[in-house]
């Protein structure tokens, strides 16, 4: 029977979505095992920390500000308990989903943003199989809840908000369809014009839009 005592680790899926692609990011390792090898974003967990504080631990290794860290949707994804997972010895991982909007300055010589479908799910650990997951955990939500506005500022287009759910889905969505519905399920409403959109040749200008609550709420049912 071994007597070795299994280290907690917080392992961070922080995903944004940039030029109509899902991103993650990636913290270079700067130690063995995997040295240089891009990774999530994870430490150790202290003996008087919360998972929570843990998990921002972990993101501000990757030089994204204590202000920024402190904005972010993070919430528990799923425990990691394979027992080879890690090489080092008997480590089990609570891993976080985090979203973010675009323009978080990072440190580039500590981490990186990738597009996640561009991973060959070759990463270290068993990162692959909790990137998988969170994605999946994304999806879901993006079905049923609005947790589409932590990838978007208070204000935008129609045009943006389906840009972010097709780069999460991975499939396109019919124009129409996608505002008339969010409009009659009260997900979205409308919060004015963009008139700094209409061009020299006028016309109509844009209507922008909010997410009606601010909280993570489910609708009945899945609405894309």
């Amino acid at each position: 029977m071994s007597l070795e005592r299994p280290i907690l680790a917080v392992d961070v899926v922080l995903l944004q979505v940039v030029e109509d692609q899902l991103q993650a990011l990636l913290q270079i390792r700067r130690e063995d095992p995997f040295r240089g090898a891009p990774a999530l974003p994870g430490v150790a967990l202290q003996a008087d920390e919360t998972l929570l504080n843990g998990a921002r631990r972990a993101l501000a290794k990757t030089g994204l500000a204590p202000s920024s860290i402190e904005q972010l949707f993070l919430e528990q994804l799923a425990t990691f308990d394979a027992l080879y997972r890690d090489p080092r010895g008997r480590t089990v991982s609570v891993a976080h989903l985090g979203l973010c909007q675009p323009g978080a300055a990072l440190d580039p010589k500590a981490a990186t943003w990738m597009p996640v479908r561009s991973l060959d799910q070759e990463l270290p650990f068993d990162h692959g199989h909790i990137l998988d997951t969170a994605v999946a955990r994304l999806q879901g939500k993006l079905r049923y809840t609005n947790i589409a506005a932590r990838l978007l500022p208070d204000t935008f287009r129609i045009e943006a908000l389906q840009r972010v759910y097709e780069a999460i889905l991975g499939r396109s969505l019919n124009r129409a369809n996608f505002r008339t519905k969010l409009l009659k399920i009260g997900l979205i409403e409308r919060a004015g014009v963009l008139t700094d959109a209409v061009g020299h040749r006028g016309g109509r200008p844009p209507h922008v839009y909010r997410f009606v609550s601010e909280e993570l709420a489910p609708e009945e049912r899945d609405f894309v």
